[in-house]
């Protein structure tokens, strides 16, 4: 039945519309496999297939090389393919999306990115919204966004009671050839600090600071400005009640994801 990578549509009437979503979206999550000429209905599957499926198939390939209707052909030759059936007249139509690599993504339909990117979630096709798409083109980047080198930091922007809660954590897991690494050692283990081998420069990287830093640091404006990070509960059935427990950067504690992720846990294992 359909989920977050099988789709059935009807194509009684030639290429659905919204078969172009559906690709888009299997290639920007995790692939996907499209069957054409099936319909579910409820608990059940209605395989009816599709009238003339030659001539469908080719309508498929030349919609799909079209740059004005999709932004990227991933696939191969037998990607796309017939699949008969009893009745001579009529069969199926399998496509089989791969996921695309971060070099393609967005896959998008129509020319515009912010206006035809999609993504899958469980059995749907959702818009991606203009900041997802703007991550996408971000992370074709040779270099990843997190392994940047920050230049400006130092090893005073991390809180280093995080790291070193990290260090006893990872060891309580048993022996690791990394326990013997002093801070800095570790964390160019973890990829927090990198040396860059084009350049010779060196320094915290954006996923160290992220997870071990000062939450002061990492909302400079050469880092990222605008980190948040909110936790909430809500254990009742009243409408108007937007949360019974809250967790955000109040102050409070060392806003960086480990300690998030250290309160977080702690409350999750508490339950209501």
């Amino acid at each position: 039945f359909e989920g977050v990578d099988v789709e059935y549509k009807a194509g009684k009437g030639g290429l659905p519309r919204d078969l172009w979503e559906t690709y888009c979206a299997f290639a920007n999550t995790d692939g996907g496999t499209i069957w054409l000429g099936i319909t579910q209905r409820g608990g059940s599957l209605d395989l009816h297939g599709v009238n003339e499926p030659e001539k469908m198939l080719s309508d498929f390939w030349n919609t799909l090389n079209n740059p004005s209707k999709t932004s990227a052909n991933l696939l191969r030759d037998l990607d796309a393919r017939i699949v008969r059936m009893e009745n001579p007249d009529r069969a199926l139509i399998r496509i089989d999306v791969p996921r695309a690599d971060r070099h393609q993504r967005p896959v998008f339909i129509n020319t515009n990115p912010l206006r035809g990117t999609y993504r899958r979630n469980f059995e749907g096709d959702y818009l991606c919204n203009e900041a997802e798409v703007r991550r996408m083109f971000a992370d074709q980047a040779e270099e990843p966004a997190d392994s940047r080198i920050l230049e400006g930091f130092s090893l005073d922007d991390l809180h280093l009671d995080s790291l070193r809660q990290y260090r006893n954590r990872f060891v309580s897991r048993g022996p690791h050839v990394w326990q013997g690494e002093d801070d800095l050692g570790l964390l160019s283990k973890l990829g927090g600090w990198r040396r860059d081998r084009r350049s010779g420069r060196e320094g915290l990287t954006l996923a160290g600071l992220l997870m071990f830093g000062r939450e002061q640091a990492i909302r400079d404006p050469a880092a990222v400005p605008g980190f948040q990070l909110d936790y909430r509960e809500r254990f009742g059935e009243d409408p108007e009640m937007r949360w019974t427990d809250r967790l955000h950067l109040d102050g409070t504690w060392e806003g960086n994801l480990f300690q998030f992720y250290q309160l977080v846990m702690q409350k999750l294992s508490v339950g209501p």
